[in-house]
């Protein structure tokens, strides 16, 4: 059955054609940008160790450690600074055909919008740290559309907290939102231990406003968690939630999932280390059944999953 669905969501003739045309020149180009990337390191790289040398060794001879330490620093950084200039080339290049080829790989999604970078509004709608502790965020791939009339937004994201040395991140993986068709009255929270850690982890979420609720279940409450501030509204809901949980935790099983429901937003966080649309690579050929087929089944089901989560 699913794979009848990914057959029927493939590109047509006229889109197939066009990403076969944008993967042969993404292949025909790659060894040129490669080379030219390994160019600019050999020689952005090989002038600043000659450079370094000439201002560490007199320091050196000299005896100064002080200085001779404030130089290391300002190497290291600099070096860090020409290595990223050195490969920019070589990820713009890759960011380019992925701007041109990703809409037409995810043409069935009607009204799409694309971008490699950028930060989606739903973050101001997602319940606070009661559901999932941030206070900074990355986001890359923003997809948004509607997919058989269902709308959504979908995002790679890494959620963190604190600076520097101090910072820790909370939550690496996809971000779904979408709206409910029936909304809830309130909050609903809803995650799923990961099947090694479930009896070890207490709590999923941070203490707060709102309150645990069960699900009459002793099997699914000892392996899920369900908070709200409508208890009588969750109970009708919080087995479905599961569900959906347990469907998500088969396929990706990374770490603990989370569900948000809030009046008529609706929020599926899926952590992965994976990075869904990246191309493979440089030195890898790209080739459609192998790269861009697994990025279609990966969306579709992302998003089938937030759609079924909406009706409950």
């Amino acid at each position: 059955m699913a794979e009848a669905v990914l057959d029927r969501l493939m590109p047509g003739p006229e889109a197939l054609a066009r990403i076969r045309a944008e993967i042969d020149g993404y292949n025909g180009q790659r060894a040129q940008v490669a080379r030219h990337t390994w160019t600019r390191l050999v020689l952005l790289l090989g002038g600043w160790a000659l450079i370094s040398v000439a201002i560490c060794w007199p320091l050196v001879v000299a005896g100064n450690s002080q200085a001779f330490g404030l130089a290391c620093v300002a190497i290291l950084f600099s070096g860090y600074f020409l290595f990223d200039r050195a490969i920019a080339p070589r990820r713009q290049f890759r960011q380019t055909v992925r701007d041109r080829l990703l809409p037409a790989v995810f043409g069935f999604v009607d009204d799409l919008r694309y971008a490699g970078s950028g930060s989606p509004r739903f973050l101001e709608r997602m319940p606070g740290n009661e559901f999932l502790r941030r206070t900074h965020s990355r986001h890359r791939d923003l997809f948004s559309g509607r997919y058989d009339g269902f709308r959504f937004t979908l995002c790679e994201s890494e959620l963190s907290i604190g600076n520097g040395s101090k910072r820790q991140i909370t939550f690496t993986g996809v971000v779904v939102a979408f709206q409910q068709e029936n909304g809830f009255p309130g909050t609903l929270l809803a995650a799923k231990r990961p099947g090694r850690l479930a009896k070890a982890i207490r709590s999923l979420f941070e203490e707060g406003t709102l309150s645990e609720v069960k699900s009459g279940d002793a099997g699914i409450d000892a392996s899920h968690e369900f908070r709200t501030d409508n208890p009588q509204a969750a109970g009708s809901r919080v087995a479905a939630m599961a569900k959906a949980l347990d469907y998500l935790a088969g396929t990706w099983p990374d770490g603990v999932i989370r569900i948000a429901l809030r009046h008529k937003d609706g929020f599926l966080l899926v952590p992965t280390q994976k990075d869904f649309f990246e191309l493979p690579p440089i030195g890898t050929p790209l080739d459609f059944d192998v790269h861009v087929r697994p990025m279609i089944a990966d969306l579709v089901t992302l998003v089938s999953t937030a759609r079924l989560v909406s009706r409950i």
